[in-house]
This record gives structure tokens, C-alpha cells and sequence, in this order.
């Protein structure tokens, strides 16, 4: 039989389409293409690991398990130890009506020209399986159609038509579209719709694949990153992390972020609104070096620039990570140089953040602070769950020649896993300071997750300061003091479309004042610290997600200082408009209001006498757009 060559032509276009063929990935894991060491990397220490048959499984669960993920298993085969399932329990119920509309509709029900589509089978214990053949996924559902876990498994190789078959177009034949991440979807309890790409060329077959990089998220508690990844992965522990580990060649990743913003401040004065544009544009770029499998170097350099200040022309460039990290015999693990720290589980009042100054901004995406110089020696405790930490710091102060100094001190932390939750203990000791020690406690609970800090301090970061007859003077710190904060966040998902969460927080400060009339003071003095002026501050929050391939989010957030009754509300919008998790659009409008002169409606003192005052605040908004590079 003649075999045409349009026919041969096709045979062709198939067999090279088939070798793009890709697994689908869950948080930048791919199965059949992401080994050990390259998980390992990502996601920090297992919380159990076994051996069985050659096999590897590593799992993941509790406070290690990732984002969006009550529960995780890795399983690795071979000689070169190369991810060969992935099996996920969400961190909230999804429903069959998700998954369809994230992977792709029944067999008998899609078109014809569907890239994807699921076969139903039974299982045991009257549930079913969605098996998604062509994107190597399995899901599991109950008898409710209520997802119990998703498998995701090495994708098979396109079949090979017979000769003689029809006559396919080129344009026809293109590998299945590529669907986004879905890690930051199960963290919601959704999933965003699938997302039509154009067909991919084919092309020759990529080079090894680099370390895995997590998928970013927003700030929480539980998180020691802005963006997760950025600051390098979290220590692994233990020898049996490292007795499979096959050696690799030397990488180097480049990445960063670019983060734009126009906002402007509403200000009242003399009877009059002016308006103040101010349009920051912040630049991160990070390298990140891998040696071997034991030894890392990361750096990350931030420059700021904003052509509306004119206090500053030229833009700013700043340090903000730079470190080494290695192990001493398997065991202990060194991370030597600047590095980024966010302790604490509360969204706002962290007290226990005894490293870094009270973030200024808590509501904002990013938390703008750079890193901590220190050396950190990390000893894991598989068999518990826990881990302790030594650190010692440096730190330079004064701003001139003459009162330049550094100071150095130190800390001791031992993290443990405690049935559903966590239990943080810390001390802390720097040169000219009293030791503060912190309690720092997490758990969940069904739909709520509560969480309790507690910090024994015997001084302030600050001067603490008396009225008098005469004005006034400095004070010294009457004894041990105990700040405290807590909250609760309840989530909740309706249709498998939206999804809410509801946070409240308190905080309790015995370091802060009764009376707004100290405030021009401490600001003159630069001694001010906001939302830490007062004794008690309450926060109440609201966030509701929709699912869809922009993922809006809307967020309303109250402030209060419940001293002096004032309060600042805010409301913030952001998607994805692009399609790409990576690009986000944020747009915000907050407004104080309460008595005049409180925390959130005071008029600032200018430092010289001669200057006239910058006025009250009436409002503030802005603009944002962050794209991950």
C-alpha cells in the first residue's frame, strides 16, 4: 500500500507533538520530569520519609505541607530519583463541578476537537475516579462529588496514527493547552477556569530542568517570606534527606519582580484639600546559585525610585538578602549572611518579631523590610516534628562616623509540631537589651484556624516618655511587661465559586499610652511607631474570592485603637487580569476617621518650628501592579 506524503507529513507532525507531551504540575512539581533533590529544594524538610522497594515516598503534612494542601506525597523511582506520582489532599473541599471546569468535561460530553477529558470509573468504598488520561491525573470523589484527593502521574506519549488515516492539517495538530498552576486554586478551595493558549511550535526537547520554584502567595502569618521561594528553601533536616541525593551540575537561576505603584494622599489644611501623587516603582532581582546539593548562595538586590519625591533624585539601592547555606556532616545546617525573617502567626501585631522594626504597612501585598544580617544553625528533629534553631546577629547603628557601631546578639528558637498545630518558643538577647522571650501558638480547628502570641519583654526598641509639670521627660520601664495578640479566621466556600474569609485580631500593649496628646511629641522625637502608639488595637477583616481565570479579590479591612476610639477602613480590589498568576493588578482606597488628634486622624508636628504643618490626612488610594519575572 502507498502511503501519501501528506499522510507521512502528519505521521511526522504527531510523533513530534507527542514528545512535547508534559505531565500536569501541581506547584511547580512535574511528575516524570522533577527529581528529589529538586523537591527537597522547594519545599524544605518532609515530615516523614520512607523507602520502600527502591522507592522513595516523601510526605508532606501539618505546617510543612504547601500552600493550598492539607496533605502531600511525593514518590520517586529510578536510579536518579525522578518524581513518578504526586498525590494531593486539598486544603479545602473542591467539588466535581471544579475540577470539569479546571481540567475538562466527561468524555462522552466534550467536543471533538477537546484537548482533555476525563473517564469515569468506579472505586472502592462507593466513590468514583475522574481519570484524565491524556493529562496523567486522577481525581477521587465521594458519593457528595466532593474531591477526595487529585494523583497526578507522568503523562502518556500521543498514539501513533496508522498511515492511512485521514489527512489531519498542521494547524489542526497541537499539543494539549498548557493550564495554569493549580496551588494557589486549592489554597482557595477553587479553580480557576482553563485558560486557552495558542499552540505551542514544537521543538527540540529542553535542557534538564533547573531547582523547582514555589508558587508565590500573599503574606500570612505562617509565612517567613513575602514570596515564597525568594529567600531560599527551608533547611532540609536530617542524614536521610541527603543518602539519595545524586550529584547534579552546577546551576544559576535569575529572577526577581517588578512592582509598580501611583498613589495619592489626600490631605486637609487650612480649610483646603490638596491632593499628593507620589509614584514608587520598586525593582527587585535575585540570583540564586546552586554549587551542589549541599551547598547554595543567594543574593537579592532592590532599587527604588520614585521621579515625584524630590527628597530623593537619584534612586535607592539596598541589600536585601545575601546569604550561604551549607551543611556540617549531614546534621546541622549553616545559613551564613542576610537573611529575610517574618516571625510570628498574627496578620498584623506581631510582638514576637524580635529580629526585625514593626512593619509599617501590614495591609500592603508586600512587606518591603530587607534582611537581618546573622548565621543560623539549623538542627532538625524528624522523629518529632520539630526543629531548633541558633542565631547570631549584627547590627550597625548610628548614621555618622563618630557614633557608628555594631551590636550583636542573638537568639534561640525551637519550633514543634503539636497535634494539628504549632508551638514556637523563642529568647532573645542583643547587646544594651534586656532577653525577651516569646510564646508563639497555632492550630486548626475545622473551618477556623486560631493563633496566640505572647512576648515577655523588660524594656522598649524605643524611648518611653512622661508628662510632667516641666513637659516631658524619659521614663525607664516599670518591670516585666506581657504583649499579647490573637485572632481567628474562619473560611468558607459557597458553590464552589466564591470563597470567604473572616479574620479578627486583637492586641494587647502595655508599652503604648492612654493619651493622644503624646503623639505630636513622639513624632517629633522619632519615637512614634504606628499601631503600636496604643494599649489596645482590634482588627476585623473580610476577603471574598471568586473563581475564575482572574481570580478578583475583594478585601475590607477595619483598624481600630480602641484607647482613643479612631479607626482607619480600607478596601482593596486585585485580579489577574492578564490570565497569569504571576501579574496582578491591586487597587486600594483606605480612610481614617475617629476624634481629631487621635492615632489615625492626628497632624503631624514638622521637626523645625519655622515650617508650617503638613496637614491631617483625609484619605489615601492607589494603584498597583506586581509581575513576577
Amino acid at each position: 500500500m502507498t502511503t501519501s506524503p501528506l499522510s507521512l507529513a502528519t505521521v511526522a507532525l504527531t510523533l513530534l507533538c507527542g514528545g512535547l507531551a508534559r505531565a500536569e504540575p501541581w506547584s511547580g512539581a512535574t511528575p516524570g520530569t522533577t527529581t528529589l533533590p529538586q523537591v527537597l529544594q522547594s519545599f524544605g524538610a518532609p515530615s516523614q520519609r520512607t523507602e520502600r522497594g527502591g522507592a522513595v515516598e516523601l510526605t508532606y503534612q501539618r505546617k510543612s505541607a504547601p500552600p493550598g494542601a492539607r496533605r502531600v506525597r511525593f514518590r520517586f523511582t529510578g536510579s536518579e530519583r525522578v518524581l513518578n506520582s504526586l498525590e494531593v489532599l486539598p486544603a479545602r473541599p473542591m467539588k466535581r463541578a471544579a475540577i470539569e471546569a479546571l481540567y475538562g468535561p466527561a468524555c462522552d460530553e466534550a467536543v471533538a476537537d477537546a484537548p482533555a477529558c476525563f473517564d469515569p470509573e468506579p472505586a472502592p468504598g462507593r466513590l468514583s475516579r475522574l481519570r484524565y488520561r491524556a493529562r496523567g491525573l486522577t481525581v477521587l470523589i465521594d458519593r457528595t462529588q466532593r474531591v477526595r484527593t487529585l494523583e497526578f502521574l507522568p503523562a502518556p506519549a500521543a498514539a501513533l496514527p496508522p498511515p492511512e488515516a485521514a489527512p489531519v492539517l498542521a494547524k489542526e495538530v497541537a499539543p494539549a493547552p498548557v493550564v495554569p498552576d493549580t496551588a494557589l486554586a486549592l489554597s482557595q478551595g477553587l479553580a480557576p477556569a482553563v485558560v486557552e493558549e495558542a499552540p505551542v511550535t514544537p521543538a527540540p526537547a529542553p535542557p534538564p530542568a533547573a531547582p523547582v520554584a514555589a508558587s508565590p502567595q500573599a503574606q500570612d502569618g505562617a509565612s517567613d517570606s513575602v514570596i515564597r521561594g525568594w529567600q531560599g528553601p527551608v533547611e532540609e533536616s536530617g542524614d536521610s534527606a541527603w543518602t539519595q541525593r545524586m550529584p547534579t551540575k552546577p546551576a544559576l537561576a535569575l529572577g526577581g519582580a517588578l512592582y509598580q505603584r501611583a498613589e495619592v494622599v489626600g490631605v486637609r489644611s487650612d480649610g483646603a484639600t490638596s491632593f499628593e501623587p507620589s509614584f514608587p516603582t520598586l525593582v527587585d532581582l535575585y540570583l540564586d546559585a546552586t554549587a551542589s546539593q549541599r551547598v547554595r548562595g543567594y543574593m537579592l538586590g532592590r532599587l527604588g525610585f520614585d521621579p515625584l519625591d524630590t527628597r530623593h533624585t537619584r534612586p535607592d539601592v539596598l541589600l536585601g538578602q545575601l546569604w550561604l547555606k551549607f551543611d556540617v556532616a549531614r546534621t546541622l545546617y549553616v545559613t551564613a549572611g542576610r537573611q529575610e525573617v517574618r516571625w510570628g502567626s498574627s496578620q498584623v501585631w506581631r510582638p514576637t518579631d524580635f529580629l526585625q522594626a514593626p512593619n509599617p504597612d501590614p495591609l500592603s501585598n508586600l512587606d518591603l523590610r530587607t534582611g537581618v544580617d546573622m548565621v543560623k544553625l539549623s538542627l532538625p528533629w524528624e522523629s518529632m516534628a520539630a526543629n531548633l534553631s541558633l542565631i547570631g546577629t549584627a547590627e550597625m547603628t548610628g548614621t555618622t562616623d563618630e557614633d557608628r557601631a555594631v551590636r550583636y546578639g542573638g537568639a534561640v528558637r525551637a519550633e514543634m509540631a503539636v497535634g494539628p498545630g504549632e508551638l514556637i518558643a523563642t529568647a532573645a538577647f542583643r547587646e544594651q537589651r534586656r532577653p525577651r522571650y516569646g510564646l508563639d501558638l497555632s492550630v486548626g480547628a475545622g473551618i477556623f484556624d486560631f493563633n496566640a502570641e505572647v512576648a515577655l519583654v523588660r524594656d522598649s526598641p524605643t524611648r518611653l516618655w512622661q508628662r510632667t509639670a516641666e513637659g516631658f521627660v524619659e521614663r525607664e520601664l516599670d518591670g516585666p511587661k506581657l504583649l499579647t495578640s490573637a485572632g481567628v479566621s474562619a473560611q468558607l466556600v459557597f458553590a464552589d465559586v466564591y470563597r470567604a474569609i473572616l479574620r479578627v485580631e486583637g492586641f494587647s500593649n502595655p508599652l503604648g499610652y492612654d493619651d493622644r496628646a503624646y503623639l505630636p511629641w513622639l513624632n517629633a522625637q522619632g519615637d512614634y511607631q504606628s499601631l503600636y502608639f496604643g494599649r489596645y488595637y482590634a482588627m476585623g477583616q473580610i476577603n471574598i474570592a471568586r473563581r475564575s481565570r482572574t481570580t478578583p479579590t475583594v478585601i475590607f479591612t477595619t483598624l481600630a485603637n480602641l484607647q482613643d476610639v479612631s479607626f482607619m477602613s480600607r478596601l482593596d480590589f486585585q485580579a489577574s487580569p492578564f490570565d497569569v498568576l504571576e501579574i496582578a493588578v491591586r487597587a486600594f482606597v483606605e480612610v481614617p476617621y475617629g476624634a481629631k488628634g487621635s492615632e489615625f486622624r492626628f497632624e503631624q508636628t514638622p521637626s523645625d518650628p519655622a515650617s508650617s504643618s503638613p496637614g491631617l490626612g483625609v484619605f489615601r488610594a492607589g494603584l498597583s501592579l506586581f509581575m513576577r519575572i
